[in-house]
């Protein structure tokens, strides 16, 4: 029904929280995680959706996003980031949409 689901965004604001150390699977080392850049490709999960975005304005503690695929997202929501290693996305931190 209208207006009972939350918006649908193009692109979000995210104030950014990273691991020391990438999530890795057995036998790996982890890998120290290096600070987000401009125009890097992240995946993110919101709830069940899943979505490619591409960073914006970096800062060390907040984004911008433009994604691939709109979400429906509250402000305020936290979203899982993983960057693509080699050909696996690893976790590398959480952020809240602003």
């Amino acid at each position: 029904r209208a207006g009972d689901l939350p918006e649908v965004h193009d692109s979000i604001e995210v104030d950014v929280n990273l691991m020391s150390h990438m999530v890795t699977g057995d036998g790996e080392k982890p890998e120290k995680i290096q600070p987000l850049r401009n125009n890097e490709m992240l995946m993110i999960n919101v709830a069940t959706a899943t979505s490619v975005g591409v960073t914006r304005n970096a800062e060390k503690s907040r984004t911008n996003l433009d994604l691939r695929l709109p979400i429906c997202a509250d402000k305020g929501q936290r979203i899982s980031l993983s960057r693509r290693i080699g050909s696996r996305w690893r976790l590398i931190g959480y952020g809240t949409i602003v």
